[in-house]
């Protein structure tokens, strides 16, 4: 560890990393090296392999006693996810998709920040994804965070399955993660989560988003269809959140054109749904966004007329 002070906090943020593992065999490896590799030593590591066909479980067992291996039939990202919770002995939960990295001072920064805001149940940080991730030398006695509420989950998700933190007594009330979701699972939680509980969002990037063909989310239409779900379920369970629905749809629709232009390439799709975020939310609903929009248009557009070029 870093810092000795941190010493007498392991028993009182008894860390369980969750890491749900479907066929990444190429990639899990090194998650659980960023795990291991952490300033402030998690309590345990368990990998819920989700009916892997390739060679993960022997990736992970290799990793021996240092790594809680638990394999179950294929039956997608939430239930093993689920899978890792209820087994968890720890007090906290910190979940890592078995694709992503963390930067070794993770956990002992978000530890740093929940020891500053003891009211906080969660703590999220913000992601990196370029291929040079970046590595502070010092860890900061007062990490930059802000605290973050259901509000600012309507127009951006603050929060991620690769470095959310979370007090395990919080599943008591919010239930787990929903199975009949095949994606933006993390979403729908969040909503649950911020609904009942306080927490924060560190202002340094700490975990690795890392792009490749396997994602989930290059299953562009899926994606699409629930994020539609997990708006519609926000808010019919929240109806005072209701003056923020236009922002919310606004939000989706230029995460939609997003996909749409740099995923499948489909530049109509994209153009067509970044006019509709701007129809139906014009003003600056998140900072940056407005002038975020009119460059992706504009760049769209530029794209459309140079292909229709060749």
């Amino acid at each position: 560890m870093t810092d000795k002070s941190l010493q007498p906090l392991r028993e009182k943020y008894r860390i369980s990393v969750v890491i749900p593992n479907y066929n990444y065999q190429q990639y899990v490896g090194e998650a659980l090296d960023s795990v291991l590799a952490q300033s402030f030593p998690a309590h345990e590591i368990i990998v819920v392999d989700d009916g892997s066909t390739d060679d993960s479980v022997r990736v992970v067992s290799s990793y021996g006693d240092k790594v809680r291996l638990i394999e179950q039939q294929n039956q997608h990202l939430s239930a093993a996810r689920n899978t890792g919770i209820r087994a968890a002995a720890g007090n906290w939960i910190a979940l890592l998709d078995s694709d992503d990295l963390w930067h070794p001072l993770k956990l002992e920064f978000q530890i740093r920040a929940l020891e500053q805001h003891p009211d906080w149940a969660f703590v999220s940080s913000q992601p990196d994804e370029t291929d040079d991730f970046p590595q502070p030398l010092e860890p900061t006695p007062t990490p930059e965070a802000r605290t973050i509420d259901i509000r600012d989950f309507i127009t951006k998700n603050q929060m991620s399955g690769s470095d959310a933190l979370i007090r395990k007594d919080c599943f008591d009330d919010t239930g787990l993660f929903d199975t009949s979701l095949r994606s933006c699972e993390d979403r729908d939680m969040w909503h649950r989560l911020t609904r009942l509980y306080k927490g924060g969002q560190l202002q340094l990037p700490l975990y690795q988003y890392r792009k490749h063909p396997l994602q989930m989310n290059h299953n562009i239409e899926v994606m699409i269809d629930t994020r539609k779900t997990v708006i519609n379920r926000l808010f019919q369970n929240n109806p005072d959140l209701k003056p923020f629905e236009r922002q919310a749809w606004s939000n989706h629709f230029f995460e939609t054109a997003v996909s749409y232009r740099d995923h499948v390439n489909r530049p109509f799709a994209a153009l067509g749904n970044a006019l509709i975020s701007l129809a139906k939310y014009p003003g600056n609903y998140y900072p940056g966004i407005t002038s975020k929009r009119i460059k992706f248009l504009a760049v769209t557009l530029m794209r459309i007329i140079k292909s229709g070029r060749k």
